[in-house]
């Protein structure tokens, strides 16, 4: 009796997740409305809803969205009472946790609709198999078993390039999906869906801080985050997160030293240009000398963008005036926050060496089923603390390459950008710029993954606020920028990427 409740359960969640695809994204109508046979859909609630948005994507040739209000209104009086107290409670969740053709992975969603049509389909095909059979109706049997290879066909999976269909999809998708702000992002590149990033640092570079880092750009540009921890817990995780969209970190506010770009000409007072806001040395004898809050030099970055052979890349502070970090002050700004951004950030942890992959694969199962939660990138810190499947050897490098390929054929299974830490050798931990030669473990993870870049930081650049960027390999970009990229923090404020400049080598 319990297995048959499930059954039901989970069937209700799938048909509920397909039409809020129907009606949030034109995409995803374009790819299964020719597939639908109402009777696969077993609420008759859904099935109504279903049938007003194929009906409005046939005509309009676009999902309902902006229309399904008005849809229910006018159809509402021909609805028995229930049916309208689901119906209208769905659609008020949908409108507050999507946009027309956005917040949707449509791809995953599109390959889950046909999964379930399959089955729908077989469980029909089977029922009148079995009932024409009793009728002695070989013919209608046999019918019946030509149709359901007419449907497996079309969800077999197999791409015909010559099919409009997907050249048009080639041309739709200019932009990767997730892209860094400034000059980080243009020196890394955008990245996209069913793409495997490695980020490779030594103990305590701020690996967690850039994971947290793509988890604000990613909310930013209105994408779902799923992120699994295997070190840190909720209560630190939830604490940086909250200093970095405050921007603070201590209990009294006020001014706090940042850093911040400056010239090297400006430093040492050999600039004479009229665009520099200066005209003071900050370097003497002895090098630089303490930041003092009194002082009247000023960092000067006027050449920055818009001459920059002028401009040659140093740093230095200033103070910036910040809110008291205080319970208050976060619950004012996340309740400003919590309607655009609350259905787009998931969190879970677990103990280090307690969960395998199908453990992760589980929970999204679940946070799916109860939550309609996708996530388009999937964070998880870190690879080798991924408890290995049974059968998997537990010696040398085995359970290390088996994370990342494991996480690799989950990129492809959720059709999600999945995000992994990696360690790199003891000889590599202060160096400015870490590569290739430097990643400690599984060095063939560079084989398995479409990205890597890595965080370098001397303990001199680590008490400055300063780190630097370096990609190790894109497997989709045909030309590498060389260099680095030099990116600023403030850790103790959660802010992993105020500002970025690339240094070209020479």
């Amino acid at each position: 009796m319990t297995h048959k409740l499930r059954r039901r359960n989970v069937s209700a969640a799938i048909e509920k997740r397909i039409l809020t695809a129907l009606i949030v994204s034109t995409q995803f109508n374009r790819e299964v409305v020719h597939l639908i046979n109402l009777d696969y859909f077993t609420n008759s609630f859904i099935r109504t809803v279903v049938r007003w948005c194929t009906d409005f994507y046939t005509t309009y040739d676009i999902a309902p969205f902006d229309h399904i209000q008005d849809i229910f209104l006018e159809h509402q009086v021909q609805l028995p009472d229930e049916d309208i107290a689901l119906i209208q409670q769905l659609l008020e969740g949908i409108s507050k946790r999507y946009q027309l053709d956005n917040g949707i992975n449509v791809d995953y969603s599109v390959a889950q609709a046909l999964k379930f049509f399959k089955t729908r389909e077989l469980m029909i095909t089977s029922t009148n198999i079995k009932i024409l059979l009793e009728k002695d109706d070989v013919d209608g049997a046999e019918a019946q078993i030509n149709e359901f290879t007419r449907i497996s066909k079309l969800t077999s999976g197999w791409v015909n390039p010559f099919e409009e269909k997907y050249i048009d999809e080639v041309f739709r998708r200019q932009e990767r999906m997730f892209k860094f702000p400034g000059q980080l992002g243009y020196f890394l590149g955008g990245f996209d869906r069913e793409w495997l990033i490695a980020v490779a640092a030594g103990y305590k570079k701020g690996k967690s801080h850039s994971l947290q880092e793509i988890v604000i750009t990613a909310i930013q540009q209105n994408l779902r985050v799923a992120f699994f921890s295997l070190e840190m817990g909720r209560v630190e995780s939830n604490n940086r997160f909250y200093k970095r969209i405050l921007g603070s970190g201590t209990p009294e506010g006020g001014p706090a030293v940042y850093p911040c770009f400056d010239c090297t000409y400006n430093q040492d007072n050999s600039c004479k240009r009229s665009e520099r806001t200066n005209q003071l040395s900050l370097l003497t004898r002895n090098g630089k000398p303490e930041f003092a809050p009194d002082s009247k030099y000023r960092p000067c970055t006027a050449c920055r963008f818009d001459d920059p052979r002028n401009y040659s890349v140093a740093w230095w502070y200033e103070l910036i005036d910040r809110p008291a970090y205080t319970a208050g002050t976060v619950k004012t700004q996340l309740a400003a926050l919590k309607k655009i951004w609350s259905n787009l950030y998931r969190f879970k942890q677990y103990p280090k060496f307690s969960a395998t992959l199908d453990d992760m694969r589980r929970d999204m199962d679940i946070l799916e089923n109860t939550e309609g939660f996708v996530p388009d990138i999937i964070i998880i810190d870190q690879a080798n603390g991924i408890k290995p499947e049974v059968g998997i050897s537990l010696e040398g490098t085995a359970p290390h390459m088996a994370a990342w390929r494991g996480m690799a054929a989950l990129t492809g299974e959720r059709n999600a950008m999945v995000v992994s830490p990696t360690q790199i050798t003891r000889a590599a931990l202060d160096k400015k710029s870490v590569g290739q030669s430097d990643i400690a473990l599984h060095i063939g993870l560079l084989g398995d993954i479409d990205v890597g870049y890595s965080l370098g930081q001397t303990p001199v650049e680590k008490g400055e606020g300063v780190i630097r960027y370096t990609k190790l390999m894109s497997r989709h970009e045909e030309a590498e920028i060389e260099g680095s990229c030099v990116v600023l923090q403030k850790l103790g404020f959660g802010q992993a990427n105020l500002d970025s400049q690339i240094l070209y080598h020479k």
